[in-house]
């Protein structure tokens, strides 16, 4: 899923037409003019949560003396669909809005966690005002959420939002296991989904089907990202790597189970131990190309080069697994050796 998609989905039913007669101002288009909605905007979205952090200073600063201890500075930060996170971090000279992937945004939420961090809803169209004074950090984080606040420190701010009832505290951990649980199980499912159709093939072109499917989804590069975070983190946050696990390689190693299970009841292969076998076939399908492009070490495989060590894979294991009777002579002598 893209950027893209990620903001279409906020979307409701898009913008509402306004009376012709609307008043145009300046040389904006009327149809434009004409096509906002409620709220006076073009697109209508819907309140998305911000991951609000009040942190302690990362240098010392001369005003750290009169704020309070843990809560010298305010940034925000929300998950996106693709595994990467929305940053908007108020500086003194600029306000940074950016996109992190996965490794960077940790990097971020352990500096939250140094602090305090609560997830809050936005308000829209919100409450807030443009005529605030000093815009220093907390004053435009409050901005960001559309809260009618004027407060001038970060713990100001802090303690007005934790009186909210929808205010919740978060920890590390448990945002990236949620995270990690909503993209690696998005990308799974759609790489394991198979069509009652292709149930019905062969054993060999079935898995050639999913093995070129799940190694067209690992070179994703947003998954690609999370596999590098999950591994990067896995002492500090295990919870977060177990979770990848749990929703990445376990379920295809399920998948290819019962169809080797079925393979095997039908006489097709022979396989003493099917989950095992299922393992071998996607430790084979994964061999050093997955690794190296999580390590960034060379190019993404191409869909031609994909294809090509799918059927390579599944032609290796199903010559090892194979019948004796119907084994090529290599494969015999070895299973007999």
């Amino acid at each position: 899923m893209s950027a893209a998609n990620d903001i279409a989905q906020l979307r409701r039913s898009g913008p509402r037409e306004k009376p012709s007669r609307l008043n145009v101002a300046g040389d904006v288009p009327a149809d434009l003019a004409n096509s906002i909605d409620e709220n006076g905007s073009l697109v209508t979205v819907d309140p998305a949560d911000w991951i609000v952090c009040f942190v302690p200073g990362l240098r010392r600063q001369w005003w750290h003396r009169f704020v309070h201890h843990r809560h010298k500075h305010v940034f925000a930060m929300r998950p996106i669909s693709t595994g990467s996170w929305l940053l908007v971090e108020p500086w003194w000279t600029r306000m940074m809005v950016t996109i992190l992937p996965p490794a960077d945004a940790v990097r971020f939420l352990r500096w939250g966690a140094t602090g305090d961090i609560l997830r809050v809803r936005e308000a829209v169209p919100g409450k807030a005002s443009q005529l605030r004074g000093w815009s220093n950090c907390a004053v435009l984080s409050a901005f960001l959420l559309g809260r009618p606040s004027w407060t001038w420190t970060p713990h100001g701010l802090y303690r007005q939002l934790l009186r909210e009832r929808s205010t919740r505290r978060e920890n590390v951990q448990q945002l990236l296991v949620d995270q990690f649980t909503k993209v690696v199980s998005h990308y799974s499912s759609n790489a394991l989904s198979v069509g009652a159709d292709q149930l019905s093939l062969p054993l060999r072109e079935l898995l050639i089907i999913i093995g070129r499917n799940l190694l067209e989804t690992m070179m994703t590069p947003s998954l690609l990202e999370v596999c590098y975070t999950a591994i990067l983190e896995a002492d500090r946050y295990p919870d977060a790597t177990r979770a990848y696990a749990q929703h990445g390689p376990t379920p295809a190693i399920a998948v290819l189970t019962k169809i080797l299970a079925k393979a095997k009841q039908a006489g097709e292969i022979d396989l003493a131990d099917c989950e095992a076998g299922a393992r071998q076939f996607l430790g084979m399908l994964h061999g050093n190309v997955h690794l190296e492009a999580v390590l960034q070490l060379g190019d993404i495989p191409t869909l031609s080069e994909i294809d090509l060590r799918a059927r390579t894979t599944v032609k290796a294991f199903l010559d090892g697994a194979a019948p004796v009777e119907t084994a090529p002579i290599v494969a015999r002598a070895a299973l007999t050796a």
